[in-house]
């Protein structure tokens, strides 16, 4: 199993997921980008050997943890397939929330109700997987 290498990332990890539904409850599709972008980054760098910090080597890494955590727990991987189409899909939506929050790339809203759900989803499994 994975073991926390840096505590205050995981508990970044747990608040970002938190927040996450709280913004989406609110409707508030701005912040929820970015929650899912800060629990993705804080997972990294909770389980990383060191601390990752380019995007390109985040989604490596994001992968190769998803892949050992979810060898441990199915479920994961259906949960992944039900909304996207593999690992890197997720990773690169991930990353377009980021950049959509800091206003580098536009969505329209239908997206972001449907994309933005789908990842908290999915973050909320990895969550519930690490702590059960």
């Amino acid at each position: 199993m994975l073991q926390v290498k840096r505590q205050i990332y995981f508990e970044r990890f747990q608040k970002h997921t938190e927040d996450l539904q709280k913004c989406l409850n609110k409707g508030d599709y701005i912040q929820a980008a970015e929650k899912v972008w800060g629990a993705f980054s804080s997972f990294i760098n909770a389980f990383a050997y060191s601390e990752v910090k380019s995007i390109i080597d985040k989604k490596k890494e994001f992968k190769t943890l998803f892949n050992k955590l979810s060898s441990k727990r199915d479920y994961l991987t259906s949960i992944l397939k039900k909304n996207f189409k593999n690992v890197d899909h997720f990773t690169s939506i991930a990353e377009g929330l980021h950049k959509f929050f800091y206003g580098g790339r536009r969505y329209p809203e239908n997206y972001l109700k449907y994309v933005i759900p789908n990842c908290a989803e999915l973050l909320k499994e990895i969550k519930k997987a690490l702590i059960f």
